[in-house]
């Protein structure tokens, strides 16, 4: 029995001794790769005398920047807008909700009323602005009607009021002319 308690003894010593034998060999090359950070910061304490550390910024952002930052759209229809600083009550609503109500030539001019969403009513002739985009009243026209070769009445085009907007692309950024139309 001494013999067995001897044998299971000296395994257990044998078993130990590699074991701290092989954390100190682990503890070596750990401490050696601890050991060069000593060094710099042996470097940078001695009060900056040392040029041996310098700093890169390249490939780094700015940290004096926002990380978020806002960008400013340029669009043309506001620098129309500050030539230009009256907004008349056609102005205040988008053109899609006005209605066409009835179309008049008063004195060789043609005028058309509109419906707002407001509810009031109002008078629009060529060369007036409408709608919060700057549109500009383009053509009114009345609707014309032909007769095809079988005899039947065609509509070529409804009464509208053809509005030309100015906005920008927001895929390449240029300005951009647009015909809409408010119809009844």
């Amino acid at each position: 029995m001494k013999v067995k308690f001897l044998k299971t003894f000296g395994i257990l010593i044998f078993s130990l001794f590699l074991t701290g034998m092989l954390g100190d060999i682990f503890a070596q090359k750990a401490s050696a790769q601890v050991e060069t950070a000593p060094v710099l910061q042996d470097a940078l304490s001695d009060g900056g005398d040392n040029n041996d550390f310098a700093y890169s910024p390249k490939g780094r952002r700015d940290p004096f920047k926002p990380l978020i930052q806002e960008k400013k759209k340029v669009i043309a229809t506001k620098i129309v807008r500050k030539e230009r600083k009256i907004k008349g009550p056609l102005e205040k609503f988008e053109l899609s909700q006005y209605r066409l109500i009835a179309l008049m030539v008063v004195k060789g001019i043609p005028r058309a009323m509109v419906k707002a969403p407001d509810g009031k009513s109002y008078t629009v002739k060529v060369g007036e602005y409408i709608g919060m985009n700057d549109g500009i009243v383009k053509r009114i026209e009345t609707k014309i009607i032909a007769v095809d070769k079988n005899g039947l009445r065609v509509e070529k085009s409804p009464d509208r009021i053809v509005v030309e907007e100015v906005g920008v692309d927001s895929y390449t950024g240029k300005v951009v002319k647009e015909n809409r139309y408010i119809t009844m």
